[in-house]
């Protein structure tokens, strides 16, 4: 049975055997030979003889070839090493022992259930035996597994074991040779010779002989592989369709890579048979059979490792001399060469075919060309909607959809196919038919009218018209906005035009970008793209819980322009701008002004546009917020954007209220009345405003970058001031005089302040520019709206461009001591320097050209280096989380089903429904709370004007309603204190949560004409009762055992007391006054929304967060080194950190604690100085001044003057008996640095005990007092009596105790630690009579160290174990575990990518966390942790290491249940592989 399945199934599957190396014969295919036709045929001329079937629908049939020898399988040979080494080489048994008492590796490894790490584990506990243990028969233990017989101990053969390695493509045995004892008889004879090679045959005769049982416990299946099949005797042929041959002209053909590979296998194979059959010698053969044995090799890889290319024409030509001269040389040859064409281009393998991104899974499986696509250039178009796509009439008339013919559209499709394929002018028309029998008529073809006939159920494939759903896409798709659904529009000319707003998320400009876009074929793909992918439902994007379009370029700066107070509107220009409205229904608003003439307002314009639900208060981006004036109802600047029941009352709109921010008008358009809304508004607001900016007018020119003379005189006055400034320091730095900053050198300090100068002088000069620039000016314009330029363009234009850098410092020395021949040598001045003082109107020097080229240039490859990092980021954060969702119990699971998050980001929410709210009642002090919140029931003259009397005296009179509001307060004084305590710690009071309460509330004032004068008609109780029912009906996760209540408690904990806070009854009375009607209102809003906001289950939210991660990394800096504060620590921030953090590097750049103290130690400077000393690792060599070594013979006297009066006063009462005499003459004298021993507080006896502790009585230490004024240290060496006295090499050996040694010698610290830096921190703390407001007080002093030790630094007793925090995630988890590092792995991420500025939802990251930490240890998001996990080995395989997982899963007969998607893309469902491949897996 072996025998059969193990040569057996590729003979079975065989349809030919292959005998010859040629494919053709007289031009036709030659039976048994490469093309032999029983293979299949790839000619359309012909048929497949085996299954009759034609080109197209024949796949093809395996041959087979005989192997002359057995043969090594290069995949394979590594497992059938291991497998050797674990089985006795002689009788095939396993060597290790399973009832070894001393040994019990072997039965921890059978515990072991994945395969590969069992074989590895049996491996190391077979290493050790070097003989097949012979065992008596041991009744004791009981096979397992099936029978009941008794277990032999391992009844062994007793042969010795060689030690079997691999050398190439060889495999060598190697036999220890032991010394033979006379006295011992039953020694076994030797072998013949220590060092065999082992042959296939060999190998394969001892694998052959392993029982099923044995392989059972190796891990490998006897079933599907068993270990003697690793070694080839049948190599299949794989049919023509997977080789095809290319016509070159009538007569050659030329043939693919793999058939020259298989002849050359063919032709060493007969090669090899003659030899045999001939009788050569025994090493001929060997020759002949390594030379078969690397084709084979190179057939299956051909990239092995360290291979020079070697043509295989070369080799056939060596292997026709068969001389007998003819030995190992071609052999050694081969071993290590690559198999190449004659063109030197190396052969394709089967495995390259595999791997890499253009290989087989990822190339042709993972992601394919497709049809029905088209590509061309994209151009602006403001006049389309935003989901609209002008597409070319030559696309349109090219590409097709099938329509099924039915009754409602028969007469429009018998149009269509009337026309045909080439329609006339300005309309559509039709391809084909497709016959309900599957037969498709070609209507280029079709001349007969009876042929155009239809019937229902037939298919057309029509041309594409108006109004057809498609994708569009731009490369690279970041994110899932990078492909939206449009309707076309057919336009003429040859772009796809695109509305302006919906670039950004594309990221698409018009500087010869081209798009893809694609034509979805079905109904169902039709209504996927409608329902979730059109750009409607694309503008709010998870991401960040913000939109992603909205009004840009020349539409946003007149939307600035048209709503300033002074843009009037003429009837003429107005009733143009009604004819671009869309719901324009006859009826003109009423003028602004009717005399002299009616004149509208700019604001008028956006009265029509904005739906009538919307209620808005936003401020423009130049609003100060300070100043007393501005802070009224109407602001004098008109800078408060005020919005009710969608009219415009007052405030400038600009990119703050209709830019892509959160709660900007989009965004509230877009959640209160929805996506088709968002949609209007923004086509609508382009179309009104551009027509009204065409007739009024903007332009740019020269002049509005020029300021007044009395603006460029302060410039330059601002400018010439910085450098003197910078001529100062240069001379301080000059004359040793500038106070070196903590922690820095003084030629960084002196750097650091130059740059600080020069940077203010930039700015002052910009922004005094800036401040002169008149209202009227166009470039001020634009900054002001958003729409295009910043402050720093403004300064650079007007004012001066400023200093260059080049790795973030001053342009670098190029040559020598200057950074060009024009500047004098050791010139640190700010022009030599790189700093640009001219303005960019002015024109720049030749030397500022040149440093201003440099600092653009290392921009421009910083840019291009980072593209393909953050790219390879982003494929391997996507195929770490790809296959995870939220499944329908509200569980978050991958593909295999492990849990990694028990809710979605904790709450069960979709980001896209999420704003961020104001927790109230956190924000306020405790009398303000009790004000808001508490009734005054005790006071006697409590008279509310909120409330009717009559429920007023129910509260003071009715001792159950008391009880009850008390309640109440009680529980919102709680959920305060547990706020300010455990959940926002920080202070921030505002938090990212669903169902926007406010605004819900103000909507409901408006709708329900709310009057704030008037009392409510609701009884408090009914507030109450209400809340409570509301809250119970808020369900995330449903369910009455105790587990759920827990987690539905939890899931709602934040928005509960939200919720609470905002509908306390005494708030909706007399904050809100809401009525009966409106709260009912607003609790059945909140309940609907609450529902609306949770997550659909089947939501790819792996794919979301790896993108949502992903994207913000691509505008990242790569090398942005970054100060962190006021310490000079350097942290590693943007790419290269966000690298390290998903790699889980073992060495970072940059390691740091930040190190908090316990309060009583926090507060004073002095206290946190000695924790930071303590802390410090300090060597000798830190607090060195200088180091000399002296010949002075006399111990008790010196010949250095300096000291002979405190070695005169240490001889007059010694510390200590010394023997004189041991003493050497040489003495090592170190003089110690005052300001260090001070600054790290140390005293010269701690010194000297120190040495003394070292280097126990080999060194005689004296010192003087620590008052004098140099302190000097002097050592002599000790010698023994006995010894002679060789004080010669004293000098010398102390040299060396001065090098290494005692510079080395550990003064104190933590090691590892190797500075640590004070700063003064803020930490907010929670006080229940002032809440978060008192930050002043709540000043502590920090440590920031460089160098991480954890363990040693917690351990300190005035350290606070509880914060105290490091960057190094690896010695997180393994001083404070998993828990740990998944809080410290979030703070980090969240650090990276909110240093520029981006934000990215909590759940995004938590589930990339989770991801990484959920099995206990820590996952990297590399090939060692995405394809260590348990996923099928067909998902494994698309990410990398292709073809290894391949070979490993058919050596362990691995299954895949096709669980992921990607598992089914690998398959396609139409192949005949994937019919087999799901009757296995059935």
């Amino acid at each position: 049975m072996d025998e059969r399945t193990a040569i057996g199934a590729p003979r079975q599957m065989s349809v030919a055997v292959i005998e010859h190396a040629e494919t053709r014969e007289k031009g036709k295919p030659k039976p048994g030979g490469l093309s032999d036709p029983r293979l299949g045929t790839i000619d359309r001329r012909t048929n497949c003889e085996t299954c009759m079937a034609g080109a197209a629908e024949c796949p093809g049939h395996f041959g087979h070839l005989e192997l002359a020898k057995p043969m090594f399988h290069i995949g394979f040979i590594k497992t059938v090493l291991s497998i050797m080494r674990c089985v006795c080489f002689n009788c095939s048994k396993i060597l290790a022992d399973e009832v070894d008492p001393m040994d019990n590796r072997f039965m921890e490894a059978l515990r072991i259930k994945n395969p590969k790490t069992r074989l590895r584990k049996i491996n190391e506990a077979c290493k050790s035996k070097k003989v097949c243990s012979v065992g008596e028969d041991d009744l004791k233990g009981q096979d397992q597994q099936h029978t009941n017989e008794p277990v032999k101990k391992r009844g062994g053969c007793g042969a010795r074991q060689p030690n079997i390695t691999i050398d190439g493509m060889k495999m060598v045995a190697e036999f220890k040779v032991t010394n033979k004892r006379n006295d011992d008889q039953d020694q076994l004879p030797e072998p013949v010779e220590p060092k065999q090679i082992l042959s296939a045959e060999r190998v394969l005769n001892v694998l052959k002989h392993i029982s099923d049982r044995d392989c059972l416990l190796l891990g490998l299946d006897p079933k599907y592989a068993r270990p003697d099949w690793m070694i080839l005797q049948v190599l299949p042929i794989p049919p023509p369709p997977m080789r095809p041959s290319v016509m070159m002209d009538t007569c050659s053909r030329s043939e693919d890579d793999l058939t020259h590979q298989l002849a050359m296998i063919i032709r060493h194979n007969e090669n090899l048979r003659r030899q045999e059959t001939n009788g050569a010698s025994a090493h001929i053969i060997t020759e002949f059979a390594q030379l078969l044995q690397f084709h084979i090799a190179t057939y299956f890889d051909n990239d092995l490792p360290g291979q020079p290319r070697v043509s295989s024409q070369s080799i056939s030509a060596f292997s026709i001399i068969i001389n007998h001269q003819w030995t190992s040389d071609l052999v050694l040859f081969c071993q290590n060469v690559q198999t190449t064409q004659r063109s030197g281009r190396p052969i394709k393998s089967i495995c390259s075919r595999l791997k890499g991104k253009e290989g087989r899974i990822r190339g042709n499986l993972m992601g394919k060309r497709v049809d029905f696509s088209a590509r061309t250039v994209i151009t602006p178009d403001p006049n389309i909607n935003i989901d609209e796509l002008g597409v070319p009439w030559s696309i349109a008339l090219n590409l097709t959809y099938p329509e099924t013919v039915t009754p409602y559209n028969i007469e429009r499709l018998k149009k269509l196919v009337e026309y045909g394929p080439h329609p006339p002018p300005g309309k559509t028309g039709a391809k084909y038919i497709i016959r309900e029998d599957g037969q498709r008529l070609d209507l280029c073809y079709v001349k007969k009218s009876s042929d155009q006939h239809l019937e229902l159920g037939y298919k057309v494939e029509r041309h594409l018209t108006d109004g057809d759903f498609v994708l569009l896409n731009r490369q690279p798709s970041l994110h899932k906005m990078s492909i939206m659904g449009h309707r076309i529009k057919i336009m003429p000319y040859s772009t796809f035009r695109l509305n302006l707003s919906v670039t950004s998320p594309y990221n698409a400009d018009f500087d010869g970008d081209e798009m893809n876009m694609h034509v979805p074929q079905s109904f169902e793909t039709r209504a996927e793209v409608l329902e979730l992918m059109m750009v409607p439902k694309c503008i709010v994007s998870p991401q960040a819980n913000r939109p992603v379009m909205g009004i840009v370029q020349d539409t946003l700066l007149g939307s600035k322009k048209i709503t300033k107070r002074d843009t009037l509107i003429e009837k003429d220009v107005f009733m143009n701008i009604l004819m671009w409205w869309e719901d324009f229904d006859g009826k003109v608003p009423a003028p602004s002004i009717y005399k002299p003439r009616p004149i509208w307002t700019g604001k008028q314009v956006f009265n029509l546009i904005i739906p009538k639900e919307i209620n808005l208060i936003r401020f423009s981006a130049w609003h100060d917020a300070d100043a007393e004036k501005e802070s009224g109802f109407i602001t004098p600047s008109d800078t408060m954007v005020r919005i009710e029941k969608g009219e415009l009352l007052s405030g400038i709109l600009c990119k703050k209220t209709l830019g892509t921010s959160i709660g900007g008008l989009i965004h509230v358009i877009w959640e209160e009345v929805g996506p088709d809304a968002a949609r209007k508004f923004l086509g609508h607001t382009q179309w009104l405003v551009n027509y009204w900016l065409l007739q009024h007018g903007f332009s740019i020119g020269i002049g509005d970058t020029i300021a007044d003379a009395g603006t460029m005189k302060k410039i330059s006055d601002t400018i010439s001031k910085a450098k003197n400034d910078v001529d100062e320091l240069i001379k301080q730095a000059h004359d040793k005089k500038l106070e070196p900053e903590p922690g820095r050198t003084m030629m960084e300090s002196f750097e650091n302040r130059v740059n600080q100068v020069l940077n203010k002088a930039r700015d002052d000069a910009g922004s005094s520019a800036q401040k002169s620039l008149p209202e009227s000016n166009n470039l001020k314009a634009m900054v002001t709206a958003g729409s295009k330029g910043s402050f720093i363009n403004i300064s650079q234009m007007t004012a001066c461009v400023g200093q260059q850098n080049v790795e973030g410092k001053r342009i670098p020395f190029g040559f020598a001591g200057r950074t060009l021949p024009h500047f004098t040598q050791n010139n640190y001045s700010p022009e030599s320097r790189g700093f640009v003082e001219n303005s960019y109107l002015r024109g720049l020097t030749p030397q500022e050209f040149f440093f201003h080229a440099m600092g653009g240039r290392e921009g421009l490859i910083d840019t291009a280096v980072k593209t393909s990092e953050t790219g390879y980021i982003q494929r391997r954060l996507v195929k770490a989380m790809e296959d995870i969702m939220v499944k329908y119990d509200g569980t978050v699971r991958n593909s295999v089903g492990d849990v990694i998050q028990f809710l979605y980001g904790e709450d069960g929410m979709d980001a896209v429904w999420i704003e961020p709210q104001k927790l109230d009642s956190l924000g306020m002090k405790k009398a303000e709370f009790d004000s808001a919140f508490r009734y005054e029931l005790d006071d006697e003259n409590w008279r509310p004007t909120y409330m009717s009397p009559k429920y007023a005296d129910d509260l003071k009179t009715i001792h159950k309603f008391r009880i009850v509001f008390e309640a109440e307060f009680q529980k919102l004084e709680a959920d305060r204190l547990q706020l300010g305590t455990e959940i926002a710690t920080t202070g921030d009071i505002t938090w990212p949560m669903p169902v926007n309460l406010k605004r819900l509330i103000w909507n409901a004032q408006k709708t329900f004409k709310i009057d704030l004068r008037r009392p409510s008609d609701m009884h408090p109780m009914e507030i109450v009762e209400a809340m409570d029912k509301l809250q119970e009906r808020l369900k995330v996760v449903p369910g009455d055992d105790a587990m759920s209540i827990e987690a539905q408690k939890n899931a709602t904990l934040l928005f509960n007391i939200l919720l609470r806070s905002t509908f306390a009854s005494k708030r909706v009375l007399k904050e809100y006054g809401l009525t009966r009607e409106s709260f009912e209102w607003v609790i059945g809003e909140i309940e609907s929304r609450f529902l609306q906001s949770l997550v659909a289950p089947g939501e790819m939210i792996g794919c979301v967060a790896a993108q949502s991660i992903g994207e913000p990394a691509t505008p990242m800096t790569l090398n942005s080194f970054h100060y962190a504060g006021v310490s000079a620590k350097n942290v590693t921030l943007g790419v290269p950190r966000l690298t390290e953090i998903i790699n889980v590097a073992k060495k970072i750049k940059t390691p740091s604690l930040s190190v908090f103290l316990k309060p009583e130690v926090s507060k004073k400077k002095e206290l946190a100085k000695n924790v930071q000393c303590a802390l410090e690792y300090t060597t000798l060599r830190s607090v060195i001044h200088a180091t000399e070594i002296w010949y002075d013979p006399d111990p008790l006297g010196t010949t250095i003057e300096e000291d002979v009066e405190f070695v005169k006063s240490y001889y007059e009462m010694p510390d200590e008996d010394i023997n004189l005499d041991k003493l050497s003459p040489w003495l090592l004298r170190i003089e110690l640095n005052r300001e260090m021993m001070v600054d790290k507080r140390l005293s010269m006896a701690e010194i000297a005990e120190k040495i003394k502790h070292e280097f126990d009585d080999d060194l005689s230490c004296i010192f003087n007092d620590d008052n004098a004024d140099k302190l000097i240290l002097r050592i002599r060496i000790k010698n023994d009596d006995e010894a002679p006295k060789q004080h010669e090499n004293d000098g010398v050996f102390l040299k060396e105790i001065d090098s290494n040694m005692l510079t080395e010698l550990a003064l104190g610290g933590v090691p590892d630690i190797n500075k640590v830096f004070i700063k003064e921190g803020e930490v907010n703390k929670f006080d229940e009579k002032d809440g978060f407001t008192q930050k002043a007080k709540n000043k502590e002093w920090m440590l920031d160290t460089e160098g991480v030790n954890l363990l040693a630094v917690m351990c300190h007793e005035d350290v606070d174990a509880t914060r105290t925090t490091s960057n190094h995630l690896i010695e997180v988890i393994e001083v404070l575990g998993i828990e740990a590092v998944r809080r410290s792995l979030l703070d980090e991420l969240r650090v990276v990518i909110s240093f520029d500025g981006s934000y990215v939802n909590y759940r995004h990251l938590a589930i990339l966390c989770d991801t990484m930490t959920y099995k206990g240890h820590l996952m990297a998001i590399t090939r060692h942790g995405i394809n260590r996990n348990d996923t099928g080995p067909l998902m494994r395989c698309s990410f990398e290491e292709t073809v290894d997982i391949l070979l490993d899963a058919a050596v362990y007969a691995e299954s895949d249940y096709l669980r992921c998607h990607r598992e089914h893309y690998t398959w396609p469902a139409r192949s005949y592989w994937y019919r087999r491949l799901w009757i296995v897996s059935e």
